[in-house]
């Protein structure tokens, strides 16, 4: 079993992902642990889960995760800028093993950047016009 996402793998996965989710909704957001998170897409015919583990993996899941009972803060702030919003794009910064989700468009957009080397997640709003 895999403990770690190489460069291949990343672009294996955002490949993958923007085949399939490209323009579906955040439903909502969950958290798993403190590095792990869910966020629940959908579109009217279907529906899809992205699993987040900071340092270590990003990709699509069809298993029921067992969810924190209370949100933590990261969650929360996710779930209130996000939920709602349509996937746009995924990509892979350079070849370092950083990955960039951008949720909406143009003043809306938000980035979700998913560190898959350390243990750092990062949540920005694009604020440049």
């Amino acid at each position: 079993m895999k403990t770690r996402f190489t460069t291949v793998d990343i672009r294996a996965v955002i490949a993958e992902i923007n085949a399939n989710y490209i323009g579906m909704r955040v439903n909502n957001v969950y958290d798993i642990d403190n590095k792990t998170y869910l966020i629940r897409l959908q579109k009217p015919d279907s529906k899809a889960v992205l699993l987040i583990e900071s340092g270590t993996r990003f990709h699509s899941t069809d298993f029921e995760w067992p969810k924190n009972m209370m949100p933590s803060g990261f969650a929360m702030k996710c779930r209130k800028h996000l939920k709602g919003r349509r996937l746009i794009q995924v990509k892979q910064l350079g070849i370092d093993r950083i990955v960039d989700i951008q949720f909406g468009s143009d003043e809306a957009a938000y980035h979700l950047i998913v560190e898959l080397y350390d243990r750092l997640f990062s949540f920005s709003n694009n604020l440049s016009g």
